[in-house]
């Protein structure tokens, strides 16, 4: 599983990096084997929020998409991370049970 973290408008610190890293671990190191690569994106916001974009690829090529908005980057990336690894684990279980092709779109 490739970890791409990249910040704009945003510095990525390293205990930034190492958070993230440690969510994305937590939420998803049960489908690792299924996972390809794993993008996050870390953006301030005009409003003074920050959001946290995490897009996902399987090994079969499906692209699936969480997005977080809070005042807090650490929270948002916390939350992303965990709607991601339930989105995952949806797709999979959905491509389980019906045998079918890999449906490709987004999650929020």
């Amino acid at each position: 599983m490739h970890v791409e973290i990249r910040g704009r408008g945003h510095a990525v610190t390293a205990d930034l990096k190492a958070h993230t890293e440690r969510q994305l671990h937590f939420s998803l190191s049960r489908f690792a084997n299924r996972i390809r690569r794993v993008t996050v994106q870390l953006d301030d916001l005009e409003t003074g929020d920050t959001r946290c974009d995490m897009s996902v690829t399987l090994d079969r090529g499906e692209a699936l998409h969480v997005e977080d908005q809070s005042t807090d980057l650490l929270l948002s990336v916390d939350y992303a991370a965990s709607r991601l690894g339930r989105l995952v684990a949806r797709e999979l279980e959905r491509q389980r049970e019906t045998g079918r092709a890999p449906r490709l779109g987004t999650g929020r």
